[in-house]
């Protein structure tokens, strides 16, 4: 699909590679001015020089999303330097720890899993309403796993976290109608030309490469890209999707049909 984002600007977390890296070039390719984040500046640099030669705006916020102080710097440059910030997509961040019975984890793990699927995630959308609200408008989407939606072996833990934000996302959204601010989240399966699909395939003695290749065996429509992500981003990004607000999508290729 295209859509028409000119004059709007966009912040993408995690955008130097992956899912990120393909929501913000795609942002960008319909005409969206779009802010590249990650901790690191030379895979970032090289999708700002993309989306310049696109003719849109761009520069680089190095900032770590796992801390709440660098997240809402991070905004308010953004809102300097635009004067204004009006779409947010929350991805990136979130660890890709191999997939364990819930017996086996250990407890001192606990709090980094929530950390990095839960509050990376809420950080920013807190961020972003600071600013939108000010201004009655904005959209906010964030990207999670689809073990929040639908039980999966191996990630209780991993699924508990994504499954709290699930349900974040449609409180949060209901209370931040009355500002014209919508959320909604994307909830992906296993994704190829990822960093996480890239490690798993780099050793094929171990169970995570075995895991990810059933996975792929059992999805009717074919693995996911990061592309079939950012499609459904941009929409959620665009005035197409104004009377959607507070739901939950999951791109999964028909690898489950959770409620």
């Amino acid at each position: 699909m295209q859509a028409n984002l000119n004059g709007k600007v966009a912040l993408v977390t995690g955008s130097s590679k992956g899912i990120g890296k393909a929501i913000a070039l795609r942002l960008a390719e319909n005409g969206a001015d779009v802010v590249v984040n990650a901790t690191t500046p030379e895979p970032a640099l090289e999708v700002v020089e993309q989306i310049t030669t696109l003719g849109r705006q761009s520069y680089f916020e190095q900032a770590d999303i796992y801390s709440y102080s660098e997240v809402k710097q991070m905004v308010n440059n953004v809102v300097r330097n635009f004067g204004k910030m009006d779409i947010l997509v929350a991805s990136g961040g979130a660890a890709g720890a191999p997939p364990q019975f819930f017996h086996e984890i250990d407890p001192a793990a606990y709090l980094t899993c929530v950390e990095s699927h839960l509050l990376t995630r809420l950080y920013c959308i807190r961020a972003a309403i600071d600013h939108m609200k000010d201004r009655q408008q904005g959209k906010i989407i964030t990207i999670t796993t689809d073990a929040g939606r639908t039980p999966t072996h191996g990630e209780s833990l991993i699924g508990g976290a994504a499954a709290a934000l699930v349900l974040m996302t449609k409180a949060i959204a209901q209370e931040i109608t009355r500002w014209r601010i919508r959320l909604n989240t994307i909830c992906a399966t296993v994704t190829k030309d990822t960093p996480g699909w890239d490690k798993a395939m780099a050793d094929e003695t171990t169970h995570l490469y075995r895991l990810f290749k059933k996975a792929e065996a059992r999805i009717p429509f074919g693995m996911n890209r990061p592309d079939d992500i950012a499609q459904l981003a941009l929409f959620l990004a665009s005035e197409d999707s104004d009377q959607i607000t507070g739901q939950i999508f999951s791109v999964n290729g028909g690898l489950s049909f959770p409620g």
